[in-house]
């Protein structure tokens, strides 16, 4: 154990150490450059701690390299509702770096991103309040992989419309591209039934393969990939040896009013096999001498989801708030998630000078397999349907230091449990 926390502190301190070497090419590129350092009002106005105008980081992006690092750090805990009411301290720090081979000179439309993340000290996910969807997204992976820090590392090359990419691919990274709600649990919502829904098909990790043909009335995106979570390096070592799953998906961009909206509908057929639900029922009423070990092979999900803006900045259409909304359905069996809802609005503060503040307010329902709550009452452990409510305010100190305002209300998914309210305070520093 003693090992483990010294490693963890180790790794935290590395991660440290890097943005303080950072700061130091920063300020050394400056001297060398005859250069004073930034004034404060360049301070206060950058887009990161260590990036002002027409320093190293915007040099090093033209010549196809960049480097983007960011901490942050959570405080949250139980205002109401059953389990621990200890509030709670913990961080996460982000490394990624993009190298653009076009831009070196080398090969035009190749790329390559690298993501490394980091967390320290705990999180809300273990409260005993009853939950079952995480809380916290960004404390929550990859630690219910097993591990307190993971890379991805994948490649892209561009030809025309068509966008091929191959490799390690953390979801959160998608997820945190979506208008309006994106975030990845970092900068918008924290719950992950908003910030990353859960589809009991698709992990969190993903070794794999993705298409993207970019056509006049719609995007559409294939995706091909190992079903198992690809956190280790086991799942690369015997890549689809339990099956594989194809992801297709076709996303319509429009304009309503001269406001920008997406509506995209997706399916997913997955090969690997489950745990046939109806099983877990069946060895609950055999006799106990005798076993049953059924599997059911496929998984099958559906998803219809839309953001549309409702307004939009004069002069930067991709500022701006509106209305965002989920849908899904799956089998059931072996999935244990039959349906899911989420809705909300959210976006940009409009207001003049306060445009790069964030917010928002969401609800979402997560039901589970009838199937798995027979099996669950026949064992005393009554569930039901997961739903809650969640608002922030993200403020933007600064372009690279926010602090974030956060609140749940949440039913849990066990019964006996009462309804919970959970507040959380949010920092990060983008360097």
């Amino acid at each position: 154990m003693r090992k483990r926390q010294e490693s963890r502190q180790a790794r935290r301190w590395a991660f440290i150490a890097l943005c303080a070497v950072m700061a130091c090419v920063n300020w050394r590129a400056a001297l060398a450059q005859d250069k004073p350092p930034p004034p404060l009002s360049s301070l206060l106005t950058q887009p990161g701690l260590f990036e002002p105008p027409g320093g190293p980081k915007a040099q090093l992006r033209e010549w196809g390299i960049g480097l983007d690092a960011w901490v942050t750090q959570f405080g949250q805990g139980l205002m109401s509702g059953d389990g621990s009411h200890a509030w709670r301290g913990g961080g996460k720090g982000d490394l990624i770096l993009n190298l653009d081979f076009g831009k070196m000179g080398a090969v035009e439309g190749l790329s390559v991103n690298v993501h490394q993340e980091i967390l320290w000290g705990r999180d809300i996910n273990s409260l005993k309040d009853g939950s079952l969807i995480p809380l916290n997204t960004a404390l929550a992976f990859p630690h219910l992989g097993g591990r307190e820090y993971d890379i991805s590392v994948n490649l892209t090359q561009k030809v025309g419309p068509l966008t091929f990419s191959a490799g390690k691919f953390n979801l959160l990274d998608l997820a945190a591209k979506t208008p309006l709600v994106g975030g990845g649990g970092l900068d918008t919502f924290m719950n992950t039934a908003i910030a990353a829904p859960i589809s009991g098909v698709t992990p969190p990790y993903l070794y794999g393969g993705i298409v993207t043909l970019k056509t006049d009335p719609a995007i559409f995106t294939l995706m091909v990939y190992d079903p198992r979570n690809a956190q280790g390096s086991s799942v690369l070592a015997t890549l689809f040896s339990k099956g594989v799953t194809g992801s297709l998906a076709m996303t319509v961009p429009v304009s309503i009013g001269g406001l920008q909206g997406f509506y995209a509908i997706r399916g997913v057929y997955s090969s690997k096999s489950g745990q046939d639900l109806n099983d877990v029922l069946i060895k609950k009423l055999l006799p106990d001498n005798l076993e049953s070990n059924l599997e059911k092979t496929g998984y099958r999900y559906g998803q219809i989801s839309f953001q549309q803006f409702l307004f939009q900045h004069a002069e930067k259409p991709g500022v701006g708030w509106g209305l965002f909304g989920d849908a899904a359905v799956s089998d059931g069996n072996p999935n244990p998630f039959r349906w899911r809802l989420t809705g909300g609005v959210g976006g940009n503060n409009l207001m003049e000078g306060r445009e790069l503040d964030r917010w928002g307010v969401g609800y979402f329902r997560y039901t589970i397999s009838q199937t798995l709550l027979n099996w669950l009452a026949l064992a005393q452990k009554p569930r039901r349907a997961e739903q809650g409510i969640e608002a922030f305010y993200n403020l933007a100190i600064t372009p690279w230091f926010r602090v974030t305002a956060d609140v749940q209300w949440i039913t849990p998914w066990e019964a006996a449990k009462k309804n919970a309210v959970v507040g959380a305070v949010r920092t990060q520093i983008r360097f």
